[in-house]
């Protein structure tokens, strides 16, 4: 049996169990009418989230003093929308990170502020699902909060979802994405040519360093038989790739193996070819 402690929007509510415990509680039409001490219809719960960690406890406690309970409500909304396409729970900092960003982002458009998201085409490119699910949840939120966010606000959506999936840290994300758009700067600057961010060429190429980064920083080895052959044939994608590895490794502080200098040489002669 739950029942409601506040009613944060008609599908959204605080709530708390049969020991007493709170929670937050999600289902279709749940608060609509709802009034604190109501009993809440179980058949109707389509998600029951619990904060864990203590540290966490005291941030949601902070959260729910200071921001409005629509906002709050539209997050978990968000946040139970994205587990079910991705079939995969997020990590619980998430339900105060993406409120937290979603009201700082309404009182930036409210004070006549917009702030550009500079990785906005390699967020597209490296984290296509999370952004598609961010555009769903922009749209929602445009509606439900009767505002006007600018889709550059997916991009930061997507960043805030994809690091609540792989666990990995806001910061980190952010920071692979910059790497990322320098690494493609690099080549570019290299080739003398500039790669269009349309094009299935700059997705491979995308795609295949945000995956060299995973590798360099999780100290996993590839093997490249085809090694001495790249160095021979494609001297000049190799030593572009080895530019480019030496970002990487000033970036990370990791040694990055030549197999893999290899192989991004290999996206490298492609575009040498294509573009």
């Amino acid at each position: 049996m739950y029942q409601v402690v506040k009613v944060l929007n008609n599908n959204v509510c605080m709530a708390k169990d049969d020991k007493g415990m709170e929670c937050i509680v999600v289902g279709k039409g749940i608060g609509f009418g709802k009034r604190p001490g109501d009993i809440i219809e179980e058949d109707k719960l389509e998600k029951i989230f619990y904060v864990q960690e203590d540290v966490n406890k005291i941030k949601f406690s902070e959260l729910m003093e200071k921001i409005r309970g629509d906002v709050i409500g539209i997050a978990e909304e968000i946040i139970a929308m994205a587990e079910k396409i991705k079939g995969k729970k997020l990590n619980e900092h998430i339900h105060i990170a993406l409120a937290d960003h979603i009201a700082f982002a309404i009182e930036r458009i409210n004070m006549g502020i917009e702030i550009k998201n500079p990785f906005d085409i390699e967020i597209k490119a490296l984290y296509k699902d999370d952004y598609n699910i961010a555009l769903k949840a922009l749209e929602l939120i445009n509606q439900r909060l009767n505002i006007s966010l600018p889709e550059d606000e997916a991009g930061f959506i997507a960043l805030h979802l994809h690091a609540a999936l792989e666990n990995a840290g806001l910061s980190n994300t952010v920071k692979n994405t910059r790497l990322v758009s320098q690494l493609v700067s690099t080549i570019e600057k290299h080739l003398g040519k500039y790669i269009d961010r349309d094009s299935i060429d700059y997705i491979r190429l995308v795609t295949h360093l945000r995956f060299a980064i995973d590798r360099v920083e999780k100290n996993a080895p590839v093997t490249n038989e085809l090694l001495v052959s790249i160095k021979k044939k494609f001297k000049k994608a190799y030593n572009i790739a080895m530019q480019v590895s030496k970002i990487i490794e000033d970036t990370l502080q990791k040694k990055v193996p030549e197999e893999e200098t290899g192989y991004i040489a290999i996206h490298i002669q492609r575009l040498i070819n294509t573009i």
